[in-house]
């Protein structure tokens, strides 16, 4: 560039004022790294908060001689209230986007206003407020991790990492502190149950499977290969059947969906209809075989109790009757006060102190006695919306010639297979909404991201 001495007045303002526009995106883009790093710091202590808990290796409930009901853990709140300090300043730098942003989750936002409403009649309003100012908690982290990213690309690279360190720790738990990781029922690690190892184990696959994709060299591919044999010892170590099962079902067909959405709109649309078909064909001569044969439909599952589980759906379908639409207030209904916890007025075995129970081990049914009917039926609209959203998301990324489309594949793939997966899960454990849940954090942060980058596109 010439000297400003051999300039015009008119060359000399043009020169700066290009001076001044480069600074100005040199700035932007420090500013828009040290915003992601945030970002990525704040995802990756919420996940591994979620993925430990508060209370390391305690594997049995603590139980109130006096009460019968379980000993409340202070440091889960202030936890929360320090990763919300994490992830506040985020939405300041933000706060441009944030009008649009709070506009696009609206329908988000109202199910959280019905949630709220339901507090005015809980059984126990303060135990309710306590667990939906949490989920709120989530929320923001959910938006602020949402904002501060580019794309999604970054936040399966912090979730990856995450994972790794989790197995890391595990595996060290295992093997170094064997005594104190096992529980009665298998391995727990540094988890408070087998059944968390197990469900953190399937996360962890879920994130690292794809994230394989991305590597490029031997030595990275190796690496999460081995990542990923430690998550899965780790997995039918726990001896968590639901897990695992469901592990190895959804790792099983997701070649099958990729290939699928994969196809042309004339092919996706028939094998769609074929499945469809087949399935009814399926159900109608099941049911004319039964019929012809004087057979109770029902009869091969009427002695299944999923380990028990039926008896505690009996006792949550009981009592959500006496109040379907409103329910009995989010989050009254499990370790509440003891003198009003519905579970605990019974003898029924799960209200024993050696078998304390604190779900229904369905998120529906959770859902459906603590909020109503009214809520249940959001809470499936907008797990539908984003379950199709991610497939949809999935599809264009193995579909699109654009670079930028295709490099969003690995990342598609895990966002796709999340909520079929939960959906599964949440039918025998409480995931979906529940607070200090990985699954109920994930599917937030999945729907929020998805809504966002929707909006995004279309502006």
């Amino acid at each position: 560039m010439a000297s400003d001495a051999t300039l015009t007045p008119r060359g000399r303002l043009a020169a700066w004022t290009l001076v001044d526009a480069e600074r100005r995106a040199d700035q932007r883009a420090f500013a828009d790294r040290w915003i992601g790093r945030l970002g990525g710091l704040a995802l990756m202590a919420t996940l591994l908060y979620l993925f430990i808990g508060s209370t390391p290796y305690v594997h049995e409930a603590v139980i109130d001689a006096n009460t019968g009901g379980r000993v409340m853990n202070s440091v889960n709140r202030y936890s929360w209230i320090v990763l919300a300090g994490v992830s506040a300043p985020i939405l300041w730098l933000r706060r441009q986007a944030l009008p649009q942003a709070l506009i696009t989750l609206a329908p988000l936002l109202l199910l959280y206003g019905w949630f709220a409403a339901t507090g005015l009649w809980a059984l126990d309003a303060g135990a309710s407020h306590r667990r939906l100012f949490i989920y709120l908690i989530e929320l923001v982290i959910c938006l602020s991790v949402s904002l501060s990213q580019p794309d999604g690309r970054r936040l399966h690279s912090v979730m990856a990492w995450t994972c790794a360190i989790m197995i890391g720790i595990d595996l060290f738990s295992w093997i170094f502190r064997y005594k104190v990781s096992m529980s009665e029922l298998g391995l727990a690690g540094i988890h408070n149950h087998k059944n968390t190892l197990g469900a953190v184990m399937l996360i962890c696959g879920l994130i690292c499977w794809p994230y394989l994709m991305t590597q490029r060299s031997w030595a990275g591919r190796a690496f999460w290969l081995a990542v990923l044999a430690g998550g899965f010892a780790l997995l039918v170590a726990s001896l968590s059947k639901t897990s695992l099962g469901i592990y190895l079902g959804v790792f099983a067909f997701a070649p099958v969906l990729i290939w699928t959405l994969s196809t042309g709109p004339r092919t996706f649309r028939s094998i769609l209809a074929a499945a469809v078909g087949l399935l009814t064909a399926v159900i109608f001569a099941y049911l004319a075989w039964c019929a012809v044969e004087a057979l109770d439909p029902l009869a091969p599952i009427r002695g299944v109790t999923f380990t028990q589980r039926t008896d505690v759906w009996r006792f949550v379908i009981g009592e959500w009757s006496h109040h379907p639409w409103r329910g009995l207030g989010f989050g009254s209904f499990w370790d509440i006060d003891p003198m009003i916890q519905p579970s605990l007025q019974t003898d029924e075995w799960f209200a024993q102190p050696d078998s304390p129970t604190n779900e229904a081990h369905n998120g529906y049914l959770d859902i459906l006695v603590t909020t109503g009917a009214i809520g249940l039926a959001a809470a499936l609209g907008l797990l539908l919306w984003w379950t199709f959203a991610a497939l949809a998301a999935l599809r264009r990324a193995l579909t699109s010639a654009r670079p930028s489309d295709q490099a969003m594949r690995p990342y598609g793939i895990y966002q796709a297979l999340l909520p079929l997966i939960l959906i599964g899960h949440n039918v025998t454990e409480s995931s979906y909404f529940a607070g200090n849940s990985v699954f109920g954090f994930l599917i937030l942060l999945l729907g929020v991201e998805l809504d966002l980058r929707r909006r995004q596109a279309t502006a």
